[in-house]
């Protein structure tokens, strides 16, 4: 009997950066040559941590599922810069605000994550009328303040999780990426993508102060979140 064939899955990591010095230490001792180099340029010290416990998290995550040791791992940049690893058929994409760290990994060939810290901020609404489309800004701007934070930040991160899926990040455009502003989801995107609904979002659990998105292709898949706390401690399910 032939043996069903497993279907692709979809895991989201997320949680806050580890900042302690111990788990720094043991961060720094799984980058490459390149990576502490670039670590060791940050003037500020926050900034040079922020940076290790991100680049040692993804180290540490995508290792577990190779069940190969950190320091091996080897990345590429496509022609957009989208990240990949170099000799394995594991795909990831990750984000990173403020303390947080999402780490999206699968199976499947194209995945985009991105987390935002809900906040109030200056010239949001000049950065709404940019990156939305007609209709998305003219129902945003329909809305309570209230109402428009939340909903700018859910909007922005189903948008940017899509252009960093297929590898363009925002130089695609994000006004070309129209979302359903009350369910959610894509109304329209680049015809060079396909169709709206050939594409799938999915919202993040979070924090209240955290929203996040993850898109792919519309396929068939098992999703899963898992949290980054304890992050030396983590094992997610051998999958490769």
């Amino acid at each position: 009997m032939l043996e069903k064939e497993a279907m692709p899955f979809i895991d989201v990591w997320l949680g806050r950066l580890p900042l302690e010095p111990a788990i720094l230490q043991q961060f720094t001792r799984l980058l490459d040559h390149q990576e502490q180099e670039t670590a060791g340029t940050y003037k500020n010290l926050l900034m040079q941590q922020k940076y290790i416990a991100v680049r040692g998290l993804l180290r540490l995550t995508l290792a577990r599922y190779l069940a190969v040791e950190p320091v091996f791992l080897q990345f590429v940049r496509g022609e957009y810069g989208k990240p990949g690893l170099i000799g394995y058929r594991l795909s990831f994409n990750l984000s990173h605000t403020a303390d947080s760290l999402a780490i999206a990994v699968s199976d499947l060939e194209t995945v985009g994550v991105d987390i935002e810290s809900i906040q109030p901020r200056k010239g949001l609404h000049d950065i709404a009328r940019r990156s939305f489309s007609a209709q998305e800004f003219g129902a945003w701007r329909t809305m309570t303040q209230a109402q428009q934070i939340h909903a700018f930040y859910k909007v922005w991160t189903q948008k940017e999780a899509f252009v960093k899926a297929v590898g363009r990040g925002i130089a695609l455009g994000l006004e070309r990426c129209e979302v359903d502003l009350s369910a959610g989801g894509f109304v329209n995107i680049p015809a060079e993508y396909g169709l709206a609904k050939n594409w799938r979002v999915l919202e993040l659990q979070s924090e209240a102060e955290i929203c996040g998105a993850v898109v792919a292709p519309n396929v068939e898949f098992v999703f899963a979140q898992y949290s980054l706390d304890r992050p030396l401690a983590n094992k997610p399910p051998f999958k490769m």
